[in-house]
């Protein structure tokens, strides 16, 4: 697999993760709105496979600022997972201690969304 197609693959996750996420929440508030520990769960499978969610947080506010704030969000979002994508390609290409940096580094990101 060429690094540009594989690279591709992160690249739609990196569009796909946030609206499936959008749509979830958008359940959850409809049909689930006094469940918090969903609400909970889910705020926190976001924050690790969306971590530019956070920008969205104002725009809640603000309606009409939504639809913007989401677009800047997945584009920031895709390219979190484009730089990942080919720091993997690189680390399973060249050098295996790459993705050993490349998983203390997210987990250490991780750690840090998770605890905010």
């Amino acid at each position: 697999m060429s690094i540009a197609r594989f690279i591709s693959l992160f690249a739609i996750g990196g569009v796909v993760i946030p609206l499936i996420f959008q749509a979830a929440w958008w359940a959850v508030n409809k049909y689930l709105a006094v469940e918090l520990q969903l609400g909970l769960g889910l705020q926190k499978l976001m924050l690790v496979f969306w971590p530019s969610s956070l920008m969205v947080l104002p725009a809640s506010s603000d309606e009409s600022l939504l639809p913007v704030a989401l677009l800047i969000s997945i584009a920031v979002n895709v390219a979190l997972y484009v730089a990942i994508g080919a720091a993997i390609w690189y680390g399973l290409r060249k050098h295996y201690a790459i993705l050993v940096l490349l998983a203390a580094i997210l987990a250490v990101i991780w750690w840090r969304l998770l605890t905010i």
